[in-house]
């Protein structure tokens, strides 16, 4: 570097959050990518995940083939996610009738229409896009496609029929070399010098993810003072660690994931059983290095070590409950673009920025924030009926599933049930691992042997808990052997189902 060179602040040369202009270095895919664009005739899918450099590797390679901005057409995907039909979307666009004659030749007149951020479109959009793109190749309309998906086939489909027409590639993370590259450029550009140990840890740390490299250099150059290219001839040594930078660096990500893991961690907020058992579960993954992890795993982490047969398993419950709900809790707390749950087998980092954070974020932060209680049952409701009044009962245990209350209903436990004795498994979860028993009366349920067990265990467990134990639903209003008449009761000839689940539910929070 010369006197000749400019000076330059910090940010124009390490920057997360900008295009890359003073240390952009070439991704492994670059020159397939260019070559795809280059190609005529083809569609061009890019996924990966967040701060891959996705976006980034297309602007550089448009700017290298000389396309110009008034070329393409550049859709951002986030502007038009409310829109259901991808016609209609082009149609508002356009300013025309949202038809294929009315549309194709304002998008056969450019070179390329570029959709970004491709996954906040809706599904329907998606879908009819993707399905149409052998269609709008015989039209002589290009798209690029740019998204965060598990794969590029899975942002855009997998058409056999497209086949070629379609080039498809996956940015993830990137090699030691690239970090080293773009760790030397910016500081040649800062007349600066990283230390080889600096350079080591962060090719390690930022596990290859462009932007959190850029957010290390960043922070690491704030630390020492530097603002600015240094004056020629005093080039600093910037020798840092990961672990002495931390907390800046989390607080760069922390507004886009923090509030997402503490949602995730408390999980279906109705539910008074499973409380700290999400918290378990992001714990346990934010510990391990892995981006694939097997729910078996995580059961060996959570439950296995607890030695106490009893609370072993009502954790082993709690846990089970959890999985159930999982894939809903991870779309909830707006994390599902990063995180894939396969139902019973393992849960999938998607995002390398994601994974970096968790292994840097403290727990006691999000453990403070939930405010994680004791988990003393591992059911928060038993409930207790005659067999005829199950439609009445099931349409109660679905509307409580629904708010992430976790009832212990039979017909959901059969595996559990099968070839074990009946009365002394009953009688254990009406007795202790409830928080509330509801029972469902009507001229039935003083006949059967089953309910009057069931009812007596109840009473006797009530009597021995601080707060109310048994709720009853009536039926059919008729005399029950051991239920006060001064107990208080709702009764289904005046109020329905759903008033049910909602006082539950006022209860359980």
């Amino acid at each position: 570097m010369t006197s000749a060179t400019p000076v330059l602040d910090l940010e124009a040369v390490f920057n997360e959050a900008a295009f890359p202009e003073y240390t952009y270095v070439d991704p492994k895919e670059y020159p397939f990518i260019k070559s795809a664009l280059r190609a005529k005739g083809k569609h061009v899918t890019i996924a990966g995940a967040s701060g891959s450099g996705k976006t980034t590797v297309v602007h550089k390679v448009l700017r290298d083939l000389e396309i110009r901005p008034t070329d393409i057409l550049l859709v951002n995907g986030r502007e038009f996610k409310n829109h259901t039909n991808y016609l209609e979307m082009f149609g508002a666009m356009l300013g025309v009738d949202p038809t294929y004659d009315a549309t194709t030749p304002y998008l056969a007149s450019q070179r390329l229409v570029v959709i970004d951020d491709f996954h906040h479109l809706s599904e329907p959009v998606k879908e009819g896009l993707s399905a149409d793109l052998k269609l709008w190749h015989e039209k002589s309309v290009r798209f690029v496609l740019i998204g965060i998906a598990s794969s590029a086939r899975d942002l855009a489909g997998n058409d056999s029929e497209l086949g070629i027409r379609n080039d498809v590639f996956d940015l993830r993370t990137q090699g030691e070399d690239f970090v080293h590259k773009l760790m030397t450029q910016g500081a040649s550009h800062l007349r600066i010098k990283f230390s080889e140990r600096f350079l080591a840890e962060t090719a390690i740390g930022s596990k290859g993810i462009p932007s959190v490299v850029q957010a290390i250099c960043r922070t690491a150059c704030i630390k020492h003072g530097i603002e600015k290219t240094q004056d020629e001839g005093h080039e600093q040594e910037v020798d840092e660690t990961i672990a002495n930078i931390k907390q800046e660096v989390l607080r760069i990500f922390e507004h886009k994931y923090f509030d997402k893991i503490v949602s995730l961690s408390k999980g279906k907020q109705q539910a008074k059983s499973v409380h700290n058992t999400y918290f378990d579960i992001v714990a346990a993954i934010a510990n391990d290095e892995r981006s694939d992890i097997p729910t078996e795993y995580l059961y060996r982490t959570i439950v296995a070590p607890i030695a106490d047969p009893k609370k072993k398993n009502q954790k082993s419950t709690s846990y089970y409950n959890c999985l159930n709900y999982l894939g809903d809790v991870i779309q909830d707390s707006r994390l599902d673009d990063v995180i894939m749950y396969r139902k019973g087998k393992s849960i999938s980092i998607e995002d390398p920025t994601f994974r970096f954070y968790l292994n840097l974020l403290n727990l006691d932060d999000v453990r403070r924030k939930i405010h994680i209680r004791n988990d003393e049952y591992p059911w928060d409701v038993a409930v207790s009926f005659a067999g005829e009044d199950r439609p009445v009962v099931l349409e109660f245990v679905k509307k409580l599933e629904e708010k992430g209350i976790f009832p212990f209903y039979d017909f959901n436990h059969q595996a559990q049930l099968w070839g074990v004795d009946l009365q002394k498994k009953l009688a254990d979860i009406y007795a202790n691992d409830a928080l509330y028993m509801v029972i469902f009366i009507s001229s039935k349920y003083p006949e059967k042997d089953w309910t009057r067990f069931e009812f007596e265990i109840g009473k006797s467990a009530g009597q021995k808990r601080p707060d109310t134990y048994i709720l009853p639903i009536i039926i059919e209003d008729v005399p029950m052997v051991g239920l006060a008449n001064t107990l208080g009761k709702v009764f289904l000839k005046d109020h329905d189902i759903p008033y049910c689940v909602d006082l539950l539910a006022a209860r359980l929070t």
